[in-house]
């Protein structure tokens, strides 16, 4: 998973998580605000009808005098007063239509609590819209002692019913649910373009670190901000980069050096054994010895020659010279020379399809990396064995095959056959005379012809290589 969507899904699961906590803290704290007001509610009703309370004539005044006006005001509360006697002796509108039966306290108070009443058990009441029958009807309620000068001069109980602080419940969690629903939405793609933006730099940084490579190791990421993090980062690599560019120039350089040191002596060592050669006075057992010599002096040469070819990496391209050219033709001239080496092992050097097709190459290049591939076939396809070349257009590319029945590449030693000096077969390739820098040399070729080159190999049963290269337009 992409950090861009990690970074996302946190950023987006935190803040849901947070504005849920709001959310319900925000529903629980008003439902409790609103309880206790109607707790505060009742203790005032129950609070003033104590203090109603005549001594002198051991009765509540204002419910005697007053009794339709109070009843009036009352008309929604459930209220039931009881002398010390537990005898009631006024009740409320609400209390004469139904009973709560909330029971008297034995404590001098109690705190408000809530009675659920199904709706068969109160048939009286009166509910605004339909109910079902089992559906419960909650009331809030109070039940305490009434005193005068620490005497206890009876008992109320009072209660009212909380649909109206539901229903305002209910709409404050549709309110809160449907802006949930709407932050969530926001939420979410504001998460998406705020991670986008944060790691926009991050993309470039990426993007530019794919393109620099050996070739162009002089290129730099650009430094958005050196204070914050992504700018330190930019930088580091940066330095990596650079001390990475000194070091392939060292290794440039000693490559190139070292080549052009020793040609120089290399070749007055062949001169010097060639002419020796044609001495008659020299003995043949010792012409013997210098003709190997001198076999050994060529492939040292041929090996600093692909020394200096591979110490060009940087500037390949440019050292070649890219003219129009006839592919096919040039892979019969390959052919044609490497003929004398499969015939010297009994072997059928064939061209099994061969489309005439126009490229553009340096024609030195693409005949050594031909060559190379054609001779290594030979080299490890047993005598009598068979080679089949092939060139055929696919698209936008003509592609040269060259397939062997030969002893076939390990499938572990498929991915690196490219590599400098990598042999499969470290015996079979010293027999052979193999330097390990053919197949390298192949690809640096194929490369800088922007083609490609691929292998497909089974043990026991042979190899194919197939090069792709442009079609000239």
């Amino acid at each position: 998973m992409k950090i861009r969507v990690r970074l996302s899904l946190w950023y987006f699961f935190i803040t849901l998580a947070i504005l849920l906590v709001f959310n319900l803290g925000t529903y629980f704290a008003m439902s409790r605000l609103l309880i206790n007001a109607l707790d505060d509610e009742l203790n005032i009703i129950t609070t003033s009808i104590e203090f109603n309370y005549d001594p002198l004539s051991n009765s509540f005044e204002n419910l005697e005098i007053e009794a339709y006006n109070i009843s009036r005001h009352l008309k929604k509360f459930y209220l039931i007063i009881y002398n010390p006697s537990r005898k009631p002796i006024f009740h409320s509108p609400l209390a004469t239509l139904i009973s709560l039966n909330i029971p008297l306290v034995q404590q001098s108070r109690e705190e408000g609590f809530t009675i659920e009443k199904k709706k068969r058990e109160i048939p009286s009441f009166q509910i605004n819209g339909e109910k079902d029958q089992d559906e419960l009807i909650r009331f809030r309620a109070v039940s305490r002692k009434l005193f005068y000068q620490s005497e206890q001069i009876g008992w109320a109980v009072l209660a009212m019913p909380i649909g109206d602080v539901e229903e305002s419940l209910d709409n404050l969690l549709n309110i809160l649910i449907s802006g949930s629903v709407f932050a969530v939405l926001l939420l979410a793609i504001g998460s998406y373009f705020l991670t986008r933006q944060s790691l926009s730099q991050v993309a470039a940084i990426t993007k530019k670190a794919k393109r620099i490579g050996h070739s162009s190791l002089n290129e730099r990421i650009e430094v958005y901000n050196k204070e914050d993090e992504l700018g330190q980062l930019s930088i580091i690599l940066n330095d990596l980069f650079e001390r990475l560019q000194k070091a392939f120039e060292i290794q440039k350089q000693f490559l190139s050096d070292v080549a052009h040191e020793l040609k120089t002596p290399l070749s007055i060592l062949r001169a010097h054994w060639e002419s020796e050669i044609n001495n008659p006075d020299l003995p043949n057992e010792l012409k013997e010895r210098c003709v190997q010599d001198v076999e050994t002096i060529t492939r040292i040469s041929h090996l600093i020659n692909s020394l200096l070819l591979l110490s060009q990496t940087e500037e390949i391209q440019t050292n070649f010279e890219m003219t129009p050219l006839k592919i096919d033709e040039l892979i019969h001239s390959v052919i044609e020379d490497a003929q004398i080496l499969s015939e010297v092992k009994s072997q059928q050097l064939n061209v099994i399809d061969m489309k005439p097709l126009k490229i553009k190459g340096d024609r030195i290049r693409l005949y050594q990396l031909f060559f190379n591939l054609i001779d290594n076939a030979i080299r490890y396809t047993p005598e009598k064995g068979k080679i089949d070349v092939a060139l055929i257009p696919d698209d936008y590319y003509a592609i040269v095959e060259v397939r062997d029945n030969g002893d076939g590449i390990p499938e572990v030693d498929l991915p690196h056959i490219f590599k400098r000096f990598y042999r499969v077969q470290k015996d079979r390739s010293r027999k052979t005379g193999g330097s390990g820098l053919g197949l390298a040399i192949c690809k640096l070729i194929a490369d800088a012809h922007s083609g490609q080159i691929e292998v497909e190999s089974e043990v026991g049963k042979g190899s194919l290589f197939k090069v792709k290269l442009p079609i000239s337009e």
